[in-house]
């Protein structure tokens, strides 16, 4: 069974969205409440370490993803190469 990837384009935009969100919620709570200032600097404090945390788990798993490929293809260049040379050295040629 195929997993899916840790973070995809819907969870990243979902997070934009919530973001923008309570950046909304929070300038409308400063007009209204000082206490609610204290309460959104908190959250806002969580999701920007959060959001770091994220950025580089992404990068993680994109730099994984062109390792895998990187390797791939350099096993299938090592194949060729070893088949041109056998078929050069053989016998037959």
């Amino acid at each position: 069974m195929a997993r899916n990837p840790l973070l995809t384009d819907e969870i990243v935009d979902k997070a934009k969205r919530e973001r923008e969100q309570l950046e909304e919620d929070i300038r409308r709570g400063m007009q209204e409440d000082t206490r609610l200032v204290r309460k959104y600097d908190e959250i806002e404090r969580k999701q920007q370490k959060q959001a770091v945390y994220k950025s580089r788990r992404i990068e993680n798993v994109k730099t994984k993803q062109r390792g895998k490929k990187l390797n791939r293809y350099l096993v299938i260049l090592i194949i060729i190469l070893l088949l041109m040379i056998a078929w050069i050295l053989s016998p037959w040629s």
